[in-house]
C-alpha cells in the first residue's frame, strides 16, 4: 500500500467515523449539562458539525480532541451569543406583535 493511499484511507476514516462520533459525543454531553429545547440542540448540532469538520480539515484526527474542541466552541458561542430556542423566539415575536 502506498503512503498516499494510506493517508487517503485515514482521512476517509476520520471523516466518516471519528468526526461523526465526536459530534454525537459532544452533543450528548451538551444535552446532559443543561436541558435545552430541541431547536437549540439542532442549532448546536449544526455548529458542532461545521466546527469539528473544520478541525478535521486542519489535520486533527483525535476523537477526544475533536469532542473537547467542539464543546469549548459551543460554550464560547453561548457566552458571546446565546443559542436561542425557536420556542423562545416565537414567544417574543408573538408578544411584540400583539396590540
Amino acid at each position: 500500500m502506498t503512503l498516499v493511499k494510506a493517508q487517503t484511507q485515514t482521512a476517509t476514516l476520520v471523516e466518516t467515523v471519528v468526526a461523526p462520533a465526536a459530534i454525537e459525543r459532544a452533543l450528548s454531553i451538551y444535552e446532559q449539562l443543561q436541558r435545552r429545547d430541541q431547536s437549540v440542540i439542532a442549532q448546536a448540532r449544526k455548529i458542532l458539525t461545521q466546527f469539528i469538520y473544520g478541525l478535521v480539515d486542519q489535520g486533527e484526527q483525535d476523537e477526544q480532541r475533536l469532542t473537547v474542541g467542539g464543546l469549548a466552541h459551543l460554550k464560547a458561542i453561548e457566552r458571546d451569543h446565546a443559542i436561542k430556542s425557536a420556542y423562545e423566539a416565537s414567544e417574543k415575536d408573538g408578544a411584540s406583535s400583539s396590540p
